[in-house]
């Protein structure tokens, strides 16, 4: 009966032990996950809409222009897409940090100048009245301006997704102070 009482603590303090173990591993990873993606710097950015549509997406359209020349657009999805609409306010001086997008997003910018680096840290300087689109490819951009930067992001994403996903800067941007 002794023998049997002390298998059982010997096993609960294992179970207990373990268990730290797992945690004490689970916050270390968080942290270093944390560390290793570059920040948000500067930034006001409130969702105005989030929709969802329940189904496959296959829609297009064409059109001719006034001047003649042909237009096409299409949009394809696998399964149930989410549709949010973000809008940003940069400071001067602020950056999106590195990320991705699970999804499809377009952007218009508002006011302000931005510098944008793809994953190779090649630059594209936009300007308010600028539209441009963004697949999954990791990038950031900043604030290169004297002014704030405003700008309105349509993201069409897998349903549950998120908007963003950190990630760590590439090697390339070291040399960027990014």
């Amino acid at each position: 009966m002794l023998a049997a009482a002390v298998v059982s603590q010997e096993t609960k303090v294992k179970t207990t032990k373990t268990k730290l173990l797992i945690g004490a591993t689970a916050i270390i990873i968080t942290a270093v996950g944390i560390a290793l993606a570059t920040p948000i710097v500067k930034l006001a950015s409130p969702l105005l809409s989030v929709g969802h549509h329940g189904a496959d997406i296959f829609e297009g359209g064409t059109a001719v222009g006034k001047n003649g020349q042909p237009f096409n657009v299409a949009l394809e999805t696998e399964g149930p897409a989410a549709f949010s609409t973000q809008v940003a306010a940069f400071a001067v001086g602020g950056q999106n940090g590195w990320h991705s997008h699970p999804g499809l997003v377009a952007v218009t910018l508002l006011s302000g100048t931005i510098q944008w680096y793809d994953e190779n840290c090649n630059p594209t300087v936009y300007k308010a009245g600028d539209s441009w689109v963004e697949g999954s490819q990791i990038h950031a951009f900043r604030n290169i301006g004297t002014d704030n930067v405003q700008l309105v992001a349509w993201f069409i994403t897998a349903k549950g997704e998120p908007l963003r996903i950190d990630q760590a800067a590439p090697a390339c941007a070291a040399g960027l102070g990014l």
